[in-house]
């Protein structure tokens, strides 16, 4: 009996300490980053799954890793000061432009400048014509759980925890291209990926 009691706290306090992680804020220096479950609806019942990790800071920086189910980063979004580039890690191609609604619908299939993102993300600001849904534990944070829809198409988020980032963030959320990559314009990313709808 005593041993059933010690294997039945032992399960309730790693449950606890579940719970506690996601919210737990790692010490150090780096930007935070939230790192998130993502859902993506594209509209015609294609549920694409992945994970994502996020940085947003009002009103226009962001960037975000998209990962797919095996790990790996398959795309990186990285935008600020009216400027976006996109990154397709697999075909090594980087694509830049100002931020209009091509990178989002690009990406996740909504049609929202990143600016709209990033205060739908923060504040829970809809974007014009998109809906919104948020929960966080302030305005101004992470949100703890996000959905944000374009007609049929959506992006779902669920908070899985933080981490640090190890680049200093003055360095993220530019809107550069990678110093070792020659950018393509935004628009051929969007004709790219109507042209795969």
């Amino acid at each position: 009996m005593r041993r059933l009691l010690t294997v039945l706290c032992g399960l309730t306090a790693l449950s606890c300490a579940g719970v506690h992680r996601i919210d737990r804020i790692p010490p150090g220096d780096g930007p935070v980053v939230g790192l998130y479950k993502a859902a993506i609806d594209d509209g015609s019942g294609v549920l694409r799954r992945a994970k994502l990790s996020l940085w947003a800071e009002r009103p226009d920086r962001l960037h975000a890793e998209l990962m797919g189910p095996v790990g790996g980063v398959s795309f990186t979004l990285d935008a600020g000061g009216g400027r976006v580039c996109l990154v397709d890690v697999g075909s090594a191609a980087a694509y830049a432009g100002d931020d209009g609604t091509d990178a989002m619908e690009a990406l996740v299939g909504v049609r929202a400048t990143v600016a709209e993102a990033v205060a739908a993300l923060l504040t829970g600001a809809p974007p014009a014509g998109l809906s919104v849904e948020r929960f966080a534990p302030s305005e101004g944070a992470l949100p703890d759980t996000f959905r944000i829809a374009d007609g049929e198409r959506s992006l779902a988020l669920a908070r899985i925890g933080f981490s640090r980032g190890a680049t200093d963030p003055r360095r993220i959320g530019t809107g550069a291209p990678p110093p070792n990559m020659s950018a393509l314009p935004l628009t051929e990313l969007k004709r790219r990926a109507d042209g795969d709808r």
